[in-house]
């Protein structure tokens, strides 16, 4: 099978590689779709940091040139030793979460701070080939929800907004302030006005402003113009928002620290690529609490980003367009997501 084999920074190559199997407890799957990730993008571009390219992986064992690809979809062509083999044939979205499952974190509903957590597709070889192997437990069926092969990939990424969400602590009718309309903030948006958030949009591009709206923010405001600062502080006014810094920038960071009231909660989605200067005496004496999110928790995250995706069935193209062949992955993908330019909010590939 054609599969996007990672070999170092800027060195992906389309090779042909052996068709897995599916391993005891997994599926295999014939994928139809793959959301590019800006870990991917980050990896092809600075890396290898994450993906263990020159050190072995201490769960999976996995050194050397790795096929990646961690936000997929697909049809259940085989199961493994111990899977019921009713799975064969469905459509089903995956996460990838290779969790334990017998550890404290993952019995008190935490399996994404597992100890012995790896993933597919970024510690181990992913989803952009052919064919892909993925723990069952890593799975959800999405055909029964009437959902397309297109659309599936995009439940990874609504299990983080969902995930985002939930440690944020917010409300019905508490305000949400979402800075950032990318990847993750487009569905983060989605997730708040499900759960009856007033939602604020606040990015430096109109279009991705426009696509909030869509989504149902409530108010939409360009940032880094004269007066945008004002404009969002006259969002909340009395009220105590909940900030969700999605941008992973200095200036995002500061600024939520800045503008926001006393007993805020700011939710640090974005994930910052260095240390960063932050006014603590003000976090202190203000109250704030800087509240980190790390990806998702597959038992319950998970299916609910599933059923979130299927309420707004067949209108996903303003977030996700057309998919791109394995092909494009670089120059149509990896290269302007790295460059800060990315050609989507979500761009996907079809590896087929």
């Amino acid at each position: 099978m054609r599969a996007a084999v990672m070999h170092g920074r800027g060195d992906i190559r389309i090779e042909d590689v052996p068709v897995p199997i599916a391993q005891p407890g997994e599926l295999l799957l014939e994928v139809s779709t793959v959301g590019i990730c800006g870990t991917d993008a980050h990896e092809w571009a600075h890396g290898p940091k994450l993906f263990p390219l020159e050190v072995p992986h201490p769960i999976t064992g996995h050194v050397g040139p790795m096929i990646i690809g961690h936000e997929f979809a697909g049809y259940v062509r085989n199961v493994g030793e111990g899977v019921d083999p009713e799975w064969v044939g469905k459509l089903v979205a995956s996460c990838g979460s290779m969790a334990c499952g017998v550890c404290e974190e993952c019995a008190t509903g935490r399996s994404n701070l597992c100890r012995r957590y790896a993933s597919v597709g970024l510690h181990r070889d992913g989803a952009l080939a052919s064919f892909v192997s993925a723990p069952v437990s890593s799975c959800v069926d999405v055909g029964a929800l009437g959902l397309g092969p297109e659309e599936a990939a995009l439940v990874q990424p609504m299990a983080i907004a969902v995930h985002s969400m939930k440690r944020s602590g917010i409300r019905p009718r508490d305000v949400a302030l979402v800075q950032g309309v990318g990847g993750i903030g487009a569905f983060l948006i989605w997730v708040l006005v499900q759960s009856g958030a007033e939602v604020v949009a606040v990015d430096l591009q109109q279009g991705r402003l426009d696509i909030a709206r869509k989504l149902g923010a409530h108010v939409t405001i360009l940032g880094g113009q004269p007066g945008s600062e004002e404009a969002i502080v006259a969002t909340f006014g009395d009220r105590i928002p909940v900030f969700f810094e999605v941008t992973g920038s200095d200036q995002g960071l500061n600024l939520a620290v800045e503008i926001v009231p006393m007993g805020t909660n700011i939710v640090m989605v974005g994930i910052h690529k260095a240390p960063r200067d932050v006014d603590l005496a003000r976090i202190t004496v203000r109250e704030l609490s800087l509240i980190g999110t790390n990806a998702l928790v597959r038992e319950t995250d998970f299916p609910e980003a599933a059923a979130l995706v299927a309420l707004r069935r067949g209108q996903w193209v303003d977030i996700a367009p057309a998919p791109r062949t394995l092909d494009e992955l670089v120059e149509g993908a990896l290269r302007p997501m790295s460059e800060g330019h990315p050609p989507a909010v979500k761009t996907l590939i079809r590896p087929g």
